[in-house]
């Protein structure tokens, strides 16, 4: 035993290494065997990528690059829409007006479309009004000047509106004047005969009646979408006596004589009448005057369908055919005054002849309406 420890000395002392010692040789403890097995799980833990152990252990510009790669709550928040970017992208309570046309820009566009169609309204008004009143004793001639100018107004441009309903509306009025035009030149038709034909006459003047009729209706519609009427309703009428018109003619007839004289130095033969057809309003100032055989486009409307009883004054004397002169005692005419109404409200029609050259206007024909 000796001697073999001996020999291992010696080759160890050969060799130039230590001898171990003798604890080297000694068995680990318990304590000791489970320390080698932790350690060697946290190195593992540390190895593996993605742990906790691997962030922390990491160098601070590894865990800042982590934190760029690896999306975080705030980016995510930042893709993501969130609660507060979400009434960007979308409408909100704010922008959906503006999208969306408003009650108040509504009710602007009925407004509007109304205003528009108020003369339309008031010519169907009119119509109606005037027709009611018209009969199978009705003059013939009478009936001719209403459906004449009831073609013009459907021939007129179309009132445009925004409303579709109230656009609806108004082309039904302009038909209705082409319609009610064609049912008076039948009703007419049959009242010019030499033996007028009664049953065609009651036939006739039954369909101008359901024209009205649709008219009317119109006229309603109008008014109910509208909630108020949409034309100042008809005004009532005055009547001027007949001396009283002629009383302020003459007054001012020396600037009517003055006209006529121009037109003779052009034409020695001239001579003729001029129905003048007037509109005094409740103040007795004229506000329209025209040739009542000639009416033109615009006349007012107490005026551009004539009541149905009413018919200018006759007179010998022919129309005067000079259209300056026309102008010229139209525009003295323009400037007349009459006394006021009583309610100073009422409106007046009248149609004085002026006549030169044949009697010298010693007519006293005059027409009020």
């Amino acid at each position: 035993m000796r001697s073999a420890l001996l020999v291992l000395v010696g080759v160890h002392a050969l060799l130039g290494l230590a001898l171990p010692s003798p604890e080297a040789f000694a068995l680990p403890t318990p304590d000791e065997l489970a320390l080698p097995s932790l350690a060697e799980k946290e190195r593992a833990a540390r190895s593996s990528p993605g742990s906790r152990l691997a962030r922390e252990g990491a160098p601070e510009a590894a865990k800042d690059r982590a934190a760029v790669t690896a999306p975080s709550k705030d980016r995510a928040s930042t893709t993501a829409p969130s609660k507060d970017r979400a009434p960007i992208a979308a409408p909100s309570k704010d922008r959906a007006p503006i999208a969306a046309p408003s009650k108040d820009r509504a009710a602007r566009t009925n407004e509007a479309d109304c205003k528009a169609l108020g003369p339309e309204v008031q010519k169907a008004s009119r119509m109606v009004e005037v027709l009611r009143q018209s009969d199978l004793s009705t003059p013939p001639d009478v009936l001719l000047r209403i459906a004449d100018r009831l073609d013009l107004w459907a021939q007129a441009a179309s009132v445009r509106v925004a409303d579709p309903e109230l656009g609806r509306d108004a082309r039904h009025v302009r038909e209705s004047f082409s319609r009610t035009s064609t049912a008076l030149r039948k009703l007419r038709a049959s009242l010019i005969l030499n033996k007028p034909n009664l049953k065609k006459a009651g036939a006739a003047r039954a369909g101008l009646e359901r024209e009205l009729d649709k008219g009317a209706k119109v006229v309603r519609s109008i008014a109910g979408r509208c909630k108020t009427n949409p034309y100042e309703p008809m005004k009532g009428k005055a009547h001027i006596p007949p001396h009283v018109v002629r009383r302020v003619v003459h007054e001012n007839f020396g600037p009517m004589r003055a006209c006529y004289e121009k037109g003779l130095r052009k034409n020695p033969k001239l001579e003729g009448r001029i129905p003048v057809h007037l509109v005094v309003d409740g103040q007795g100032k004229v506000t329209y005057a025209g040739d009542a055989d000639r009416p033109p486009a615009d006349a007012p409307l107490l005026i551009a369908l004539p009541s149905p009883g009413a018919a200018a004054p006759s007179s010998p004397a022919p129309p005067l055919r000079d259209q300056a002169v026309v102008d010229c005692v139209l525009g003295v005419f323009r400037g007349l005054r009459f006394p006021a109404p009583a309610d100073h409200k009422s409106v007046a029609t009248v149609v004085y002849p002026v006549v030169f050259g044949v009697d010298d206007n010693r007519s006293s024909a005059t027409s009020s309406r």
